[in-house]
């Protein structure tokens, strides 16, 4: 009954609940502080200030507990039918010792007594997925996008930081291709202005003009210590900071990246970056939703490609009459793939695809395959997928 991948959920690593109700339907919630594992059909919790839930229960022996996996995320609801205490058995044995090893840790003059082991069948079990799609952690969101900006843009130097609305400061999530420091000092800095206006940010140049004020204006004030010349030379000439605004205006994290190549940045002129900014913001959202981790990479990579593809059609300088699908549609027959192969790729179904390639000849005038590769390859349409 109790499933073997459900088991890290009982280990107490945070507090459950029980939910019980009396006789008249009244429910009562009460916060425990661990579930026991009896066996595969019962489970036990601790009789510590548990007066009320065991006064329902003996009215009404039918009760839900819930409890998570600190390790996946995961909440698990468990309907149980109580059937009695337990003061001698070896779950109670075990309660209690962990209880005398917990009253001697807070060197509590009173010491923290269990009652009794309350004992219940279990009736079912359900991983509520409702819940857990919600509770993607962040670093299994934002490592791989940094991944996937790399492989697509080039963006091998970039770090992530969430924002705390309350106190205005901004926490690191993850980095990638820089050190620690450098991403405190510099990066930082970029992605808590980014953070302050609400908007993408392009630096360029920067470094010459951080050079200037370290020789200068620092010196005057007689602070110049605080950057040697080694600071600026660790610094990159050109930024972009990337804002994920949220539904309701506010910033939830920030992702910076740098870089001495000015070609990787220069496409992103401001309507641009606001674009790339509102694109990424929806593909994080859709990919937190997805609990299943080599699905979401998919969608992560499919998403990504289609926001690229919107940025492309904005900076291209010829105007290209086709839709973001057929874009990429375009550019998988570019590379030679089958029109099962981009089905597979692009997650749409066959028939879909014909009807895309069918709009594609008709917009621009062709009748092959390979007219449709020249066509990608003269308006540089791989770029966006390289």
């Amino acid at each position: 009954m109790i499933p073997e991948e459900m088991h890290p959920a009982l280990m107490g690593v945070v507090p459950a609940t029980i939910i019980t109700s009396n006789k008249d339907g009244v429910p009562n919630i009460t916060n425990i502080a661990r579930v026991w594992f009896v066996d595969s059909h019962h489970v036990a919790i601790a009789n510590h200030m548990l007066n009320k839930s065991i006064q329902n229960l003996r009215e009404n022996p039918f009760a839900f507990i819930r409890t998570m996996d600190t390790n996946s995320f995961t909440t698990w609801e468990i309907e149980v039918e109580y059937e009695g205490s337990n003061s001698d058995g070896e779950i109670f044995t075990e309660m209690k010792k962990q209880y005398e090893v917990l009253s001697m840790m807070l060197e509590s003059g009173n010491p923290i007594t269990v009652k009794r082991a309350e004992v219940f069948q279990v009736l079912s079990v359900r991983s509520c997925d409702e819940e857990n799609s919600h509770l993607i952690s962040n670093t299994d969101l934002y490592i791989p996008l940094l991944e996937q900006l790399e492989k697509k843009l080039g963006w091998d130097s970039s770090a992530v930081w969430i924002g705390d609305e309350a106190s205005d400061e901004l926490h690191l999530v993850t980095m990638r291709g820089l050190d620690e420091e450098l991403a405190a000092k510099v990066l930082k800095r970029v992605a808590q202005l980014s953070f302050q206006q609400k908007k993408p940010l392009r630096i360029l140049n920067i470094r010459s003009q951080f050079q200037y004020a370290v020789t200068t204006y620092l010196r005057l004030q007689d602070v110049q210590n605080n950057f040697t010349g080694q600071d600026y030379r660790k610094i990159h000439q050109h930024f972009v900071a990337i804002p994920h605004i949220g539904e309701d205006g506010e910033v939830i994290a920030v992702i910076v990246s740098q870089s001495n190549d000015s070609d990787k940045f220069r496409m992103f002129e401001e309507e641009v970056l606001e674009s790339f900014s509102r694109g990424l913001a929806k593909l994080i959202e859709k990919s937190s939703g997805i609990n299943d981790e080599n699905e979401r990479l998919k969608i992560m990579e499919q998403e990504l490609e289609h926001v690229l593809l919107k940025v492309l059609k904005q900076t291209t300088k010829v105007k290209i009459p086709l839709s973001p699908r057929e874009i990429q549609v375009a550019i998988q027959v570019a590379k030679g793939l089958s029109n099962d192969q981009i089905a597979q790729t692009l997650f749409i179904s066959k028939r879909t695809v014909t009807t895309h390639l069918e709009r594609i000849y008709q917009k621009l005038e062709i009748s092959s395959r390979a007219a449709l590769t020249k066509y990608v390859h003269e308006n540089s349409l791989t770029d966006s997928s390289a």
